[in-house]
């Protein structure tokens, strides 16, 4: 056994985040935090009140310079396939409460409390476009431009509550951004490197060029006259007559290869940010150009990553910008200050978590594999439930991707991936020893890892070609290791994708045919098992077991199987129905009725009656695949993502409660008044409980007439619990919330729905 050794990468410093609140959603996000969508405006508003708008309809605010956030997902129209909330393009805030939002799916949306809820406006943008700029003159008068398709330009007299079309036809294509001066001088920057102004409310148009042949994303006008504009190709422009000319100010510096999204003016310095670690200034109007470091050097990462936006306050020694994967750095005087954590890139597999002690390990590949970038940070642990990450490197040249992850105790475990890697810990995480298996050839994909004890255990690999064994066994910690097969002639059904070992005897596995196969005899043999409906047209991907007779796997085309017999008969089909052909790649077990599966698009879903029905519950603002997923014992649901590093954590998908360690349980039975109150369309209803029951929390309107039933009659352990209430197919009007604990009325809350 070869020891590596350790490095600690990133290691965040107490001024990161370490606590925020996610409205309307049961999942929240760990990694990266306080969110992970693309942020794409930012408005600071002094040192510590922050606000910004981002993709899946990401709103994110802090009054404490990141010390605390409010985050949810929900400020735009709802829509598409996978089923999301609008990526936000803009915004326009006239004070800290009210404000508008833009972007795809036709968005305009308006907040009058802050961003804690959003509401549609009346606009008559159809959802196959996307609403790309805002701009008000006033706090009464504005305009927004659509592009992509449905080329047009709205406007509103009563502060974006409604919008109308302007009169005309504007001659601009694909706009990315729209400055309005006054109701007659209005100015459009397009695809085409044109300026498209019109001066007399949208009556007649023409159009004035730019110089460049590209697009150009932002402007920034100090005054009527003088005005800065930005984007691809490295392009900056300036006018001194309104827009009608333009002078280059770009220099020799910039090239194809940089991209500007985002320009600000302070004083006679002119700033832009894009697709570099830099901000980009000058003071000669282009004839030289400074590249300044906002990002601290503890979380410089080593790939570039893209900023939307930048802003300043009224002195240039304080700014914000934000950009990819929901990154947030602030500068002040000379401290930059990253307000956000964003530690890795690539894709997570895997995800184990402590239930009392705060220890989360996650795995899976490296951030970059190139010939010009190769890092070492597949693995990520947090000892403090998530709220802070450090990224391990198991071994200074390893490029593994590592597939599964198995830890035995808090001290002990293992992770395996390509190039047949194998991993071992005996410090919870925190450095990894190689283990060279002798007889496990080289090149191996090497899908799981699963021990029951300290000393049993089996690792699963896909078929390589010219070799008949994809299962190897240690009894002895991995000391040693030896061979076993499955009983298939068939040599691409070595195949193994899944495995859930039960005890030294019994376990199951999924191969590529796809069927769960079982052994009573420790792996020595394996017996192929049937499916319900003979499913051959994908592949099961993973299978869960309570015990030797019941369990679920799961795979492609939706598919969900149950058996509750061992496989004596064939698994039973209990797969949902969806719009969306959806490839399930983990699932998690709490009890024989109680069943969670994950996939592509981040699609979840659950039933807690067996499979007969399942409701879909997917992360808030995610559509990234879910690929690797754990369930403590007292219900935490944890789940990692493909591509993106997302990890999500979920404390309440069978009502379990939210309580986290160290947090006393609460002394009585108590329904909490639902926030926000009024609310539209969604609510967060609380409740706790000082023990164990059966709970039903219903909804009924003035009449007592009951509307929905949020929670029937579903065991929940004790502590504070939270429910998101829909009332996306509600009227308008005042209901009564009920909550009922073994039978007993415990508590009512009046709540008012406003549309």
């Amino acid at each position: 056994m070869k020891k590596q050794f350790i490095i600690f990468t990133l290691i965040l410093n107490s001024f990161f985040i370490n606590m925020y609140a996610q409205l309307y959603q049961d999942w929240k996000w760990l990694h990266q935090s306080p969110q992970g969508n693309d942020l794409r405006w930012v408005k600071m508003w002094d040192v510590n009140t922050i606000y910004a708008i981002g993709n899946k309809g990401t709103f994110i605010k802090t009054t404490d310079r990141g010390a605390t956030w409010i985050v949810q997902h929900k400020a735009g129209r709802i829509a598409g396939i996978p089923v999301q909330a609008s990526d936000l393009r803009d915004a326009y805030f006239f004070d800290q409460n009210t404000g508008i939002v833009t972007g795809t799916y036709g968005s305009i949306f308006r907040t009058t409390n802050g961003g804690i809820t959003f509401d549609s406006t009346n606009n008559p943008t159809p959802a196959n476009t996307t609403v790309t700029s805002v701009s008000f003159i006033n706090n009464l008068t504005g305009y927004a431009i659509s592009g992509l398709t449905n080329y047009r330009l709205l406007k509103s007299t009563d502060g974006g509550m409604n919008w109308f079309s302007a009169p005309g036809s504007p001659p601009y294509s694909n706009p990315y951004h729209v400055r309005a001066f006054t109701e007659n001088k209005i100015m459009v920057f397009n695809q085409l490197g044109d300026v498209c102004i019109t001066t007399n409310g949208g009556i007649i148009w023409n159009t004035y060029p730019i110089g460049s042949q590209v697009n150009f994303y932002k402007s920034y006008f100090t005054d009527a006259n003088t005005g800065y504009a930005c984007g691809d190709w490295g392009r900056c422009r300036y006018t001194t007559d309104g827009g009608f000319t333009w002078t280059n100010m770009s220099g020799v510096l910039f090239d194809r290869n940089i991209h500007f999204f985002d320009i600000k003016v302070r004083g006679n310095v002119v700033y832009m940010t894009g697709n570099s670690n830099f901000v980009w200034c000058s003071t000669n109007l282009g004839t030289t150009w400074d590249s300044l470091e906002f990002i601290s050097p503890f979380v410089l990462l080593p790939w570039i990553n893209y900023f939307y936006g930048i802003d300043f306050l009224a002195t240039s020694d304080t700014m914000v910008a934000v950009g990819s994967r929901g990154s947030v750095h602030q500068v002040l005087s000379s401290a930059r200050t990253p307000l956000s954590q964003y530690l890795k890139a690539g894709s997570l597999r895997d995800i184990w978590a402590s239930q009392s002690s705060g220890l989360i390990i996650a795995a899976g590949s490296p951030s970059s594999a190139t010939a010009s970038l190769t890092t070492h940070d597949q693995i990520m642990r947090s000892t403090n439930n998530g709220a802070n990450w450090t990224v391990i490197i198991p071994a200074p040249n390893s490029t593994a991707d590592f597939y599964s992850l198995d830890m035995i105790d808090e001290n002990t475990g293992y992770v395996c991936g390509t190039k047949s890697a194998v991993y071992k810990t005996t410090n919870g995480g925190a450095s990894w020893d190689s283990l060279v298996i002798p007889n496990m050839p080289a090149g191996l994909t090497l899908s799981d890892v699963d021990f029951v004890n300290a000393q049993t255990g089996w690792i699963f690999s896909r078929y390589l070609t010219g070799y008949d064994s994809t299962i190897y066994k240690t009894t002895n910690g991995g000391a040693n290791w030896f061979k076993q097969k499955l009983n298939t002639s068939v040599s691409s059904e070595n195949s193994v994708f899944s495995a859930c070992m039960v005890d030294e005897n019994k376990g199951w596995l999924l191969n590529s045919k796809p069927r769960p196969w079982k052994t009573t005899n420790g792996g020595t043999n394996w017996d192929s098992t049937k499916l319900g409906d003979n499913y051959l047209a994908g592949s099961l991907y993973d299978i869960k077991m309570l015990d030797a007779m019941t369990g679920y796997c799961c795979g492609s085309n939706n598919k969900v199987y149950k058996t509750t017999n061992g496989g004596a008969t064939p698994w039973t089909n209990t797969g949902y129905s969806s719009t969306t052909v959806i490839t399930n790649y983990t699932c998690e077990v709490r009890s024989p009725l109680e069943c969670v599966v994950m996939g592509t698009y981040g699609t979840v879903y659950y039933t807690t009656n067996g499979g007969v029905s399942w409701t879909r519950n997917n992360p808030g603002g995610s559509v990234s695949d879910i690929y690797g997923s754990y369930l403590t014992p007292d219900g935490k649901l944890y789940a990692v993502t493909l591509l993106e590093s997302n990890i999500h954590k979920n404390s309440v998908m069978f009502s379990v409660g939210i309580n986290e360690p160290g947090i006393s349980l609460p002394d009585k039975y108590e329904l909490m008044q639902n926030y926000p109150n009024p609310f539209n369309p969604s609510t967060v209803i609380r409740f706790t409980l000082p023990k164990a029951g059966y709970v039903t929390l219903k909804l009924y309107d003035v009449s007592g007439r009951e509307v929905m039933s949020v929670i029937s009659n579903q065991f929940v352990n004790p502590g504070v619990n939270e429910k998101l209430l829909d009332g996306s197919n509600l009227p308008s009007g005042i209901y009564f919330c009920s909550l009922t604990v073994d039978n007993k009325l415990t508590g009512t809350r009046k709540m008012i729905l406003l549309r």
